[in-house]
């Protein structure tokens, strides 16, 4: 019988999320299980308990992040939006991540996503590269 890879060998997956009620952080911990039954080696997060100083060694990332309200960010996002934003970041930052973004929230809010498409443009401004296009997930999604 064939086995998989040694966890040594498997490829690395990083997965940050940002989630005020709780539904990001369970839509990647779903994320989660499936790369690993392809064989990634995952860690999962929220984004502001991520050590920052710790991008630079990843290459693959995908992001869960809901939004709140009128556009607002969930509290466990702060610090790693705040760290992003800063002005004096270069534009090749983070060019070794590739990442995707996958959004949640209400569709009903003329804010819908805003939290998401924030973070997908800063990403790119600082070099990161997408390998999967930025989704939006209505509220309505359950798993």
């Amino acid at each position: 019988m064939e086995q998989g890879p040694s966890s040594d060998d498997r490829r690395r997956l990083l997965i940050l999320y940002a989630s005020q009620t709780g539904t990001a952080e369970d839509v990647a911990q779903q994320i989660a299980r499936g790369a690993r039954r392809l064989h990634f080696k995952t860690e999962t997060t929220s984004m502001d308990d991520y050590e920052r100083d710790k991008i630079f060694e990843e290459d693959l990332v995908i992001f869960v992040c809901s939004t709140t309200g009128q556009g607002v960010q969930p509290q466990n996002m702060n610090k790693f939006w705040n760290a992003l934003k800063l002005a004096s970041l270069p534009n090749d930052f983070i060019d070794n991540i590739r990442f995707a973004l996958f959004g949640l929230g209400d569709s009903s809010y003329p804010k819908f996503n805003w939290a998401a498409k924030k973070l997908f443009r800063r990403l790119t401004q600082i070099g990161a590269q997408v390998f999967y296009e930025r989704e939006s997930i209505p509220h309505s999604y359950h798993g």
